[in-house]
């Protein structure tokens, strides 16, 4: 293991050093956007063409990666990344700023396929939970550590714009000038919507309302505290406080879950998450004070980030290992769609109702992730706990995993749902033995 942890350890001080200057970047593109008395419809299509270009990203610089290698394709991804943050801070406008963001999409998610694709290939059957946790740790704490940049410089001049590219430039460094070589090209498998449907039901919808929801949270939040009148310290803790409290209910929710039937954990933790951005709603209308604030957004982040995962998870328990990456391509794919969709409509209701809209928007969505799951219950009976794969932390913003060397993505078969049978449990290799869903 600490073989593996040498020959990875640069790619996650690089990759941290590109989160940490995104997860700034994000939140302070959101509170610039506020400062600069951007419409909020605008705002709405801004964001969303970031996570549009992420879509493209995830699905099409896979063939970069393959023809260049992984760490030219970091650098150029980085560099490119770098580029979008400056230019942004040269053409003030919100035309201009949709456009580049398309491209500070796309270079993100080209980051994020080299370093999926590149852990997958030094993790083997013994130690992947460890480096894929290592890396969601790494994920997570530098995201919420990027918040609290946002004091760092004044958001309304260049600071910002300036810290954030000369992180991304240092991130270069340690991928650069890592001892190990890449791996080899990343394998690539297709999967349509339609077929992962048919096979999981509530995976496809609730990744899909996950994207809807929490995109619109992330961009969005911040130009909600600057909304209420929040200052930057006060926008900083409140981002930070719902990431890391995301990171720390990973484990006990996710462990929770492999002991239960998923869905009811899913039901359970949508219904908090209803709760808890309501009341941020109220507390926004009735400009309550910060730390009853902040103590809502840490149980809606502890509840709301722990999701995306938790639909993984149980898309795990119902495929067998050749089916895995096609099915984790397909809900990315779903969670992009509801990506770009979900900040331009939250957006349109903080121009309409206020602020608070946007809360009561994640709520709604919520709700309806919450009754569909509960119908599904009904549907479908559960898969047995020693027949499920174990929890394992996943970030909702990543590229889907690729396949290490040797390993091939199976076909997902596109079998018609017929009355909802039960799934049947899988076998002792693990392969699926009948139709899954959620």
């Amino acid at each position: 293991m600490k073989g593996v942890l040498r020959s990875v350890g640069p790619l996650l001080l690089g990759i941290g050093m590109v989160l940490l200057a995104s997860g700034l970047f994000n939140s302070f593109l959101s509170l610039r956007m506020g400062i600069e008395a951007f419409p909020p419809q605008l705002i709405g299509f801004v964001v969303s063409a970031y996570f549009a270009g992420f879509l493209f990203g995830s699905l099409w610089t896979g063939a970069i990666v393959a023809q260049v290698g992984h760490i030219r394709a970091f650098a150029a991804f980085a560099a490119i990344l770098t580029g979008s943050f400056l230019f942004l801070a040269l053409f003030v406008s919100p035309w201009a700023w949709m456009a580049i963001r398309v491209l500070s999409g796309f270079a993100i998610a080209g980051i994020f396929v080299v370093t999926e694709s590149w852990l997958n290939d030094r993790a083997d059957s013994g130690n992947r939970g460890s480096i894929l946790s290592l890396y969601m740790i790494v994920n997570q704490l530098a995201s919420g550590l990027g918040q609290q940049l946002l004091q760092a410089g004044d958001p309304a001049g260049p600071d910002l714009f300036l810290i954030a590219g000369a992180l991304l430039s240092v991130a270069l460094v340690p991928v650069a000038l890592s001892p190990s070589a890449g791996p080899p090209p990343p394998s690539r498998n297709a999967l349509s919507l339609l077929a992962l449907y048919r096979i999981s039901p509530l995976g496809v919808v609730g990744c899909f309302a996950v994207g809807l929801s929490n995109a619109a949270f992330y961009s969005l939040a911040p130009l909600f505290g600057h909304s209420l009148g929040l200052s930057v310290a006060a926008i900083a803790q409140f981002m930070t406080v719902t990431i890391l409290a995301g990171m720390v209910m990973q484990w006990p929710i996710g462990r929770l879950s492999d002991r239960r039937d998923r869905r009811h954990i899913i039901a359970g933790v949508t219904a908090g998450v209803v709760v808890a951005a309501a009341a941020i709603a109220v507390a926004g209308a009735w400009s309550l004070p910060l730390p009853l604030l902040l103590g809502l957004v840490a149980v809606y982040g502890g509840l709301s980030l722990t999701v995306y995962p938790l639909m993984v998870a149980h898309a795990n328990d119902f495929t067998g290992p050749g089916q895995r990456v096609a099915a984790s391509a397909g809900l990315l794919l779903a969670y992009g769609i509801g990506a770009v969709i979900g900040p331009i409509v939250a957006a349109n209701l903080m121009g309409f109702f206020g602020p608070q809209a946007l809360f009561a928007y994640v709520a709604l969505i919520a709700a309806g992730l919450c009754a569909f799951t509960v119908y599904r219950i009904g549907r479908r009976a559960p898969v047995p706990v020693d027949a499920r794969d174990a929890f394992v932390p996943v970030a909702e913003t990543t590229a889907a995993p690729r396949p290490g060397p040797g390993q091939d993505a199976a076909d997902v078969h596109d079998e018609p749902s017929g009355n909802e049978r039960a799934e049947a449990p899988r076998s002792s290799s693990g392969a699926a033995t009948g139709e899954g869903g959620r």
